[in-house]
């Protein structure tokens, strides 16, 4: 093991070296594959490359200071991944972008500007009563032995975006509910209106969890992905103001299409001492309990 660690040690400095002389003599500086699609990808996801001239090899070893052969390799990989088309004497043009969809959020935000919702599908695909489980109650808080589901299919410009299945407390009118999400669906709005809505009270926030899951073989088929093509799964569990349960609901986003914005918690220490302002950078739900260095996340979901 420490001989494997005096080569890496050893390589690294190789590599320094190198890029220090490459620094003086005016080339290139970085030849990493890996940085370069790091940087391509968020450029897509921030909508920096409007035309093929941008995504041109010879812009990008100048723009991003990376060298031609990892340039190359990192636009194969978007292309492997259906983000770009690759084409002799066509260059490089972009197919799709990356969806951001900020903190505990359903949608991209620019869906609730003008009409740009109209780019946005939801299908209810099962609304019933169910069973409660051990999980279900701890997570709604709960001795009810009913809840309410609902599995919707979320689709942007016709392509499937997620699969979503949410479980509620039993309402006193069912029906109602469901009649009310289906109408919400047709135009949804910010969350926090979303949320008083359904359930009469003011929304409060959340907390989520985020993992990389292989896709189950029906999730895979409503996604339009083979079937264990890995996944976001997001589990998220709303509060109303105060502080009570309403919703809890597991996301699959298709990973090839989404990228999850989170805030980071500061210390604690560092927190008590902040101004209150300074602690809403992380969006997180003031009345869920934050530890210090966890993601955090404000479930505005729509």
């Amino acid at each position: 093991m420490a001989a494997d660690r005096s080569a890496e040690i050893e390589r690294s400095r190789v590599e320094f070296s190198r890029a220090r002389r490459a620094q003086s003599a005016g080339r290139q500086l970085q030849v990493s594959s890996r940085r370069a699609y790091e940087m391509l990808r968020a450029g897509l996801r921030a909508g920096h490359f409007d035309g093929p001239e941008e995504l041109a090899e010879n812009t990008l070893v100048n723009t991003l200071g990376i060298s031609r052969n990892s340039v190359r390799r990192a636009l194969s990989m978007l292309a492997d991944e259906g983000l770009v088309t690759r084409a002799p004497r066509r260059g490089t043009t972009v197919r799709r972008g990356i969806v951001q969809v900020h903190e505990g959020e359903m949608l991209p935000r620019e869906l609730h500007e003008e009409e740009s919702w109209r780019r946005l599908e939801i299908e209810e695909i099962s609304q019933c009563v169910v069973p409660t489980t051990r999980l279900l109650r701890e997570r709604l808080e709960i001795d009810d032995a009913e809840v309410v589901m609902i599995e919707q299919v979320f689709r942007l410009d016709g392509e499937p975006l997620c699969v979503r299945a949410g479980y509620v407390p039993l309402p006193a009118t069912p029906e109602r509910y469901f009649a009310d999400v289906v109408a919400i669906d047709r135009r949804p709005p910010r969350y926090e209106a979303l949320f008083e809505q359904l359930f009469d009270a003011p929304y409060g926030g959340g907390r989520a969890v985020v993992e990389a899951v292989p896709c189950e073989e029906r999730t895979a088929r409503l996604l339009g992905v083979t079937p264990g093509t890995p996944v976001l799964l997001r589990e998220v569990v709303v509060r109303d103001s105060s502080g009570r349960a309403r919703d809890l609901h597991w996301t699959h986003f298709r990973g090839d299409r989404v990228a999850l914005s989170f805030g980071v918690d500061a210390p604690t220490a560092a927190r008590a001492s902040a101004p209150a302002a300074s602690a809403r950078v992380t969006g997180a739900a003031a009345t869920g309990a934050q530890r210090a260095g966890t993601m955090s996340a404000r479930a505005d979901v729509a």
